[in-house]
């Protein structure tokens, strides 16, 4: 069977992918717009096609000849604009996969968006409307599910940063809703089972393991993770307040924790434990909320996180533009001879930044860069890294963004913070040179003004920077 992926990047699709590699009767093709960003899944023996799900002949090459496309990609819809070329896309991927004899689509979305009244899961549902809407041509099989529990997954790292970082927990009335969920590795068995389900027509299909409020997941990580804390009852709804707590004690940018907010707020959206799925998969028992939570914490433990959230947000782009570098307007060059290190042993040292092994030089200011950036709708530097031992291209990496990664050569890092423009720091080596380069291409005056208000701390942060790099490299063994 010939199963298609688009979005394989993204925190379903790539777990998708890689439990399909695990089944021998698929040949699995790959649909991504860099094919770097699925380093380690190529010949696997997956094929991977680049191309943009918008371009039309890209989409139709990678579709041609599959039996089963999976859609598995679940925007953070927070702009408007985002959700109408959402929209465009889907229905180009029905029309291709329409003329190219797919017969079957597999979508995941959220549960039922008018019995919630959410104005942000309708976008889902309006592309499950449209990947439903040729049913004499496509067959379409549409999982409604819930908040995804697993490592990485945008509710779990909520919940493990909330229980690990405060422990005074001010719970508003809101909490008590409650709202349904699914281990992640539930939604993956359903979505590999679904290519040889047999039903007649469109299926539309509530998965997940039951409801539970919010508050209550709250506690249950606290007690999974063996803390204690002090849940404190607040009884009033105070959404400003709570997004803003979310923006501080959680990787979430402001406009994100309104929107996951928003999400959890919403009453209970629908009857997954008592739903359609257990005849139709007799095979699955969805774990239950708290061995969901311990097989994600064990996943983090043994660094053995696949995805996370950040591979799905919408509007940012893990292609590279060196065009955009090579006109950046402004440059601040650092370099250090390496003498007697192997490059191997620098570069170690170089991929070892960021996350609870900080900056190099001078950590305390990039936090308090990272907090400026939160209190102005930014990440931060609460994202942290996916695991400690790897890094790849398309990785979060606290305010930076891995979109070049080249062993023992170099690594491009793009900035996700304001920087009123575009910012890229680059370490590269050249011969016997380490060389460290700061890159900036302003928007308007206040991009120029941004730069030269940098300079001062460029001075002695980057070249401290540069210098420790190469200590730890002589540490290293």
């Amino acid at each position: 069977m010939n199963v298609l992926i688009v979005g394989a990047k993204g925190y379903v699709g790539r777990r998708l992918a890689t439990r399909f590699l695990e089944e021998g009767d698929v040949r699995l093709r790959l649909l991504v717009a860099d094919a770097r960003t699925v380093q380690g899944l190529e010949g696997n023996p997956a094929e991977i096609f680049e191309g943009d799900l918008g371009d039309r002949q890209s989409l139709a090459r990678a579709v041609r000849g599959c039996d089963v496309a999976y859609f598995p990609i679940r925007y953070f819809i927070t702009d408007r604009a985002i959700a109408e070329q959402a929209l465009d896309i889907t229905r180009q991927f029905l029309d291709v996969c329409i003329e190219e004899g797919v017969k079957r689509i597999v979508y995941v979305g959220s549960f039922d968006a008018q019995q919630a009244k959410n104005v942000l899961t309708s976008d889902a549902d309006a592309i499950g409307e449209v990947l439903c809407g040729r049913p004499d041509r496509i067959q379409t099989i549409w999982f409604r599910a819930g908040a995804f529990i697993g490592s990485g997954s945008a509710t779990f790292e909520i919940l493990r940063n909330l229980v690990q970082r405060l422990p005074l927990l001010p719970m508003p009335r809101w909490t008590n809703a409650s709202i349904d969920f699914l281990a992640v590795a539930d939604l993956v068995e359903y979505l590999v089972q679904a290519r040889t389900l047999s039903v007649p027509g469109n299926a539309t299909i509530p998965i997940g393991a039951g409801p539970m409020p919010f508050q209550e997941m709250v506690r249950r990580t606290a007690q999974g993770m063996g803390l204690r804390r002090m849940i404190v009852p607040v009884p009033v709804t105070v959404p400003r307040f709570s997004a803003f707590l979310l923006t501080l004690a959680t990787p979430l940018s402001w406009g994100l924790a309104s929107y996951c907010l928003h999400i959890l707020r919403s009453p209970d959206r629908g009857d997954s434990a008592n739903g359609s799925a257990r005849p139709l998969f007799p095979g699955i028992t969805p774990l239950t909320f708290e061995e969901a939570v311990k097989r994600s914490l064990e996943d983090l433990e043994h660094e053995h996180v696949i995805s996370r959230w950040s591979d799905s947000l919408a509007g940012i782009s893990f292609k590279s533009s060196e065009e955009d570098l090579a006109r950046a307007m402004f440059r601040d060059r650092k370099e250090m001879t390496i003498g007697d290190l192997p490059p191997r042993k620098i570069f170690r040292a170089v991929e070892s930044i960021g996350g609870t092994r900080g900056w190099f030089a001078f950590d305390l200011l990039w936090r308090i860069r990272g907090l400026l950036d939160k209190l102005v709708g930014g990440y931060g530097t609460s994202m942290g890294r996916r695991v400690e031992s790897d890094l790849r291209i398309g990785d979060m990496l606290d305010v930076w963004k891995v979109v070049d990664l080249r062993e023992d050569e170099r690594l491009l890092l793009e900035a996700q913070m304001k920087v009123f423009g575009k910012a890229w720091l680059e370490f590269r080596i050249e011969g016997d040179l380490l060389v460290q380069t700061a890159y900036h291409y302003p928007k308007g005056l206040l991009g120029r003004l941004y730069w030269y208000s940098m300079l001062p701390f460029h001075i002695f942060i980057f070249k401290d920077m540069i210098r420790t790099i190469l200590s730890r490299a002589r540490e290293m063994g």
